[in-house]
């Protein structure tokens, strides 16, 4: 599927400054958003996002403040194949 939004200019300027490559973010935080609400799968997650590995998929989860046992999601224990470490909260 294509979707198009119009954005006015003003905002368009300052998201790709801070963002870059707008397409993938907005592709990126619905795959996510997909994942939280258990929509897709852990493996479907790395797959939709194109992550060849476990790390790269961790980097991700923690950029996003997902990777933790205080956020949004606790994945400790529910992929028992990746290794992440519990936070010390």
């Amino acid at each position: 599927m294509q979707v198009t939004i119009d954005l006015p200019d003003k905002l368009t300027e300052k998201i790709q400054r801070k963002w870059g490559n707008l397409p993938e973010k907005i592709l990126n935080n619905i795959v996510l958003e997909a994942f939280r609400e258990q929509l897709i799968d852990f493996d479907e997650l790395k797959e939709l996002l194109n992550f060849a590995s476990d790390a790269e998929l961790r980097e991700f989860l923690k950029q996003k403040n997902i990777l933790h046992s205080g956020g949004l999601i606790n994945l400790y224990g529910a992929c028992a194949d990746i290794d992440f470490a519990m936070d010390d909260f």
